[in-house]
């Protein structure tokens, strides 16, 4: 299994300080929801805060929110109301270990900073804990957030001071250091971030031409070889992609082709989608994936964009896989696995959702040689 890196978040400091880098981006007018199950993250979800008149029913709302978690039976929630960027602190991930600071979060119970005036968006925080409570999910602590300070709505007692306690600088410090150490950065906005994801123009330019030549050479090695002559091209693709992927080190052109090419060839893709569910470098993975992605030119993005977006959401970053998914899915509507997986990260499903299903898979299914591929002795 992967040893994933840890966080451990013991007060609101640290959860404040650490969301831009769980969400990828400096948020804005949302509601975050930071889903735990044994002291793991499962996942933070982040919505857009619904509009403030009589047309939202906010028990509806707070019902479609939760709805994707049932079934994972969390076990505790932070919610966090952000109205203004948390700047000074500076998508969901996976594997962060969140101390057990005991069950002090329930809806009315005292928090460590005690009371607080009536504060906005009360009603919409209320709605959400009551179906919190009754899934059973204990809500460890209920934020507002503005400009890199916070207040908490289970204070009980006038402790929080109005304008909320700015996030201790030192905290702020040690949450970046922990994130800057395993490559994760936060930017400004998500615009930010879809323009990160974006295509390199002269990058593309330059490798077009290699891939059309690639794609001739297998053209005329491959064209009338049968299946065997597929099935060795397949081994020596999985080969290939599992060093460029896995292994670190740049990317040549020539790499980024055979990266490209490869994985347009779905049991390629899938022998490689098996072994990145349980890879110990997922964030070296998914760099080298997205720089592959920058350089696809039109027709070769959708494989590459799909398999960034599920190493991004594996990653709990789900806000990368989406714009990886929407990149996919504008090369190709109709490419099954990026809809697949775009419809689940959409629904708010937690990265385990995927990796209970590829658990069930074994690496033979994943390949899907043909029968006589099967009988035949291995390629040398």
């Amino acid at each position: 299994m992967t040893t994933q890196p840890t966080l451990e978040m013991t007060g609101p400091d640290e959860l404040v300080a650490s969301l831009p880098f769980l969400l990828g981006f400096q948020p804005l007018e949302s509601l975050v929801v930071v889903w735990t199950k044994g002291g793991r993250l499962l996942l933070t979800q982040r919505v857009d805060l619904p509009a403030t008149d009589d047309g939202v029913h906010l028990a509806e709302f707070a019902g479609i929110l939760v709805q994707p978690l049932r079934d994972h039976e969390p076990d505790e929630a932070v919610l966090m109301v952000i109205e203004d960027a948390c700047d000074g602190t500076s998508d969901s991930s996976a594997g962060h270990t969140v101390k057990d600071g005991g069950r002090e979060g329930s809806p009315g119970q005292r928090n460590e900073c005690g009371g607080a005036p009536r504060m906005p968006r009360r009603e919409l925080v209320d709605a959400v804990m009551r179906v919190l409570a009754a899934m059973d999910v204990a809500v460890r602590d209920a934020l507002e957030v503005s400009g890199g300070r916070f207040r908490s709505y289970l204070c009980v007692e006038e402790c929080c001071p109005p304008a909320g306690r700015a996030v201790d600088p030192v905290v702020a410090n040690a949450v970046a250091a922990s994130f800057a150490v395993r490559g994760v950065s936060a930017l400004s906005s998500r615009a930010d971030l879809v323009s990160v994801l974006e295509p390199d123009p002269s990058g593309v330019a330059r490798i077009e031409p290699l891939v059309v030549d690639r794609e001739q050479e297998l053209d005329d090695a491959l064209g009338d070889g049968g299946s065997a002559a597929v099935e060795s091209w397949r081994d020596e693709q999985v080969d290939r992609l599992m060093s460029l992927v896995f292994e670190g080190g740049d990317l040549s052109d020539a790499d980024t082709v055979t990266l490209l090419v490869g994985l347009c060839d779905v049991r390629v893709r899938d022998t490689l989608l098996w072994h990145l569910n349980g890879a110990s470098d997922r964030y070296g993975c998914l760099d080298r994936l997205l720089i592959g992605l920058r350089l696809a030119p039109n027709g070769y993005v959708a494989p590459i964009a799909t398999c960034a977006a599920l190493a991004a959401w594996l990653l709990g970053d789900g806000a990368r896989a989406s714009i990886a998914i929407d990149r996919a899915l504008n090369d190709d509507p109709a490419y099954s696995l990026a809809i697949l997986v775009g419809t689940s990260i959409s629904a708010g499903l937690p990265p385990s959702a995927w990796q209970q299903v590829m658990g069930r898979l074994t690496l033979e299914a994943c390949r899907a040689r043909p029968p006589a591929a099967q009988d035949s002795p291995p390629p040398a």
